[in-house]
């Protein structure tokens, strides 16, 4: 029987910025009202810290005891039972609407997403609380503390009412509304609110909701409670989750404030064996290696049946460039501002653009890996073992050597984005030890020389140059197969990390 896993990929859709004035309060109301309540139920989750670490006894299925602490729903129907009043108990001991009275009328759903909020912080500040109790006085630091909320807020799938989108082509199409349940001042109604949907959005949550119609179809079907639960979990549709409402600072948007709807979509797929298991069953398995570099982002190979099949370049250099000139700008107006104040960021827009430039080549790049791979049915990626960061011995300016150093950091950046997009598509990454694999001649197997990103290898009757990036990916592979030969000791001296 196959095992599954979840993934989980998020879509950004943008509210657009001509949004009614009454609308947008009614976003910032909602949300104020949001933390007011998730911070009653931390206050109340910390009166009652004994609920959360008093066991409970449980029997399981072979009729023995065994403790366990009390789960997220327990909690929730805990607080809700002391919180609020009902027929059966009138007069709870911490009524909500007294001490959150604009909580009155909220949909059961968002302050139940309140409610789980809260027992996460209580939690995580319980946990440190013990920690700091049970380190050493020399090192204990400030006490941990509760705080106060600010969360975006987070309505549960089943309080958005997507439109019915329409896949076909128009060229003319502005936006389209998503109905979400806010507090317009008066009291909780149904709003609408204008979004701008992209391509690849709309066929996502147009795919979600026939998935949602089918699943639905099915459990109507079936009297059973897990009517159809293998084959939902097996299907590889994405279904939309959870809608959060993110609100960002931006002097462009009326009021202030840029809003953004995120929307968690979750599908599952085979989870994957181990690497190594899949090396061994199958040695001439096709496998991507991928040379990463500052001046060329990524060199791919995909080996297939023990041979190259194909490679790709990404280059890096008018990124490097560009980088470059804006760290030259930051530390130039550094110059001439004098000392720094502290706590106070400097040029803060032009680190802003260097940060979004590395994030975005790191995306683009992620992608172009995993497609890639795909193309050519690899299901694994092998990258280098990244070792910590030395700056480089040659002389450098202030601007060159933060712009070595942020160069390299990219390349943690594009693993990052290559690890989580691979896995979605049932493929491992792994990595190797960099020693040596852009100074051995991945043919002869003899050590070569290296001149800034040129290969020649040292063999008088081979004669072989080539891309140093390019023989580090051969090379790569060469240790996945455990075909690669290192240096005997005396050779050379030990190489420099990279």
């Amino acid at each position: 029987m196959r095992e599954l896993v979840t993934v989980i990929k998020t879509i950004r859709i943008g509210i657009h910025r001509e949004v009614h004035r009454c609308k947008r309060e009614a976003l910032e109301r909602t949300k104020d009202i949001y933390n007011q309540v998730i911070a009653f139920y931390m206050d109340f989750f910390a009166a009652h810290l004994n609920v959360l670490d008093e066991p409970v006894q449980v029997r399981k299925k072979d009729g023995s005891i065994k403790e366990r602490r009390r789960t997220n729903q327990e909690l929730l129907t805990f607080a809700e039972f002391h919180t609020l009043a009902t027929k059966a108990h009138p007069n709870p001991g911490w009524p909500l609407d007294e001490h959150v009275p604009s909580a009155k009328g909220m949909p059961t759903e968002l302050r139940r997403a309140a409610i789980n909020q809260a027992i996460g912080k209580v939690r995580s500040w319980s946990s440190a609380v013990k920690a700091w109790e049970v380190a050493p006085p020399g090192k204990r630091g400030r006490e941990p503390q509760l705080g106060r909320p600010n969360e975006p807020v987070t309505f549960y799938a089943g309080m958005v009412e997507h439109p019915a989108y329409d896949l076909t082509p128009r060229k003319k199409k502005r936006h389209t509304f998503i109905s979400l349940k806010l507090h317009t001042g008066q009291k909780w109604e149904k709003v609408s609110l204008p979004v701008v949907v992209h391509a690849q959005a709309e066929a996502l949550l147009a795919g979600s909701a026939l998935e949602k119609e089918r699943i639905a179809r099915k459990r109507k079907r079936s009297k059973t409670a897990q009517a159809g639960s293998g084959e939902e979990k097996g299907d590889r549709t994405w279904v939309a989750k959870s809608l959060t409402v993110y609100g960002k600072r931006d002097k462009r948007y009326p009021g202030g404030v840029r809003y953004a709807l995120h929307i968690p979509m979750e599908k599952s797929v085979d989870k994957p064996r181990k690497a190594e298991e899949q090396r061994r069953a199958n040695p001439q398995m096709p496998v991507v290696a991928v040379d990463l570099g500052a001046n060329r982002l990524a060199v791919m190979g995909a080996f297939v049946e023990g041979r190259l099949a194909a490679t790709r370049f990404v280059d890096g250099r008018a990124l490097n460039h560009r980088r470059h000139r804006l760290l030259t700008v930051i530390h130039r107006k550094r110059a001439q501002s004098g000392r720094l104040q502290p706590g106070v960021q400097d040029n803060a827009n032009l680190w802003n653009k260097i940060r979004n430039l590395d994030e975005n080549a790191a995306k683009q790049t992620a992608v172009a890996i995993v497609r890639f791979a795909k193309k050519h049915g690899a299901k694994v990626i092998v990258f280098e073992h990244l070792r910590r960061y030395r700056p480089p011995k040659e002389k450098m300016s202030r601007s060159g050597r933060k712009n070595h150093k942020r160069a390299y950091w990219l390349r943690g950046q594009i693993m990052e984005w290559v690890r989580d997009l691979a896995f979605r598509e049932g493929i491992l990454t792994v990595e190797r030890n960099p020693a040596y694999t852009s100074q051995v001649c991945p043919h002869c197997k003899v050590l070569g020389e290296r001149k800034g990103s040129r290969f020649t290898c040292k063999n008088p009757n081979h004669r072989y140059s080539a891309d140093a990036d390019f023989v580090g990916m051969m090379n790569l592979y060469r240790k996945w197969t455990k075909t690669f030969v290192y240096p005997q000791r005396g050779d050379d001296p030990k190489p420099e990390v990279a």
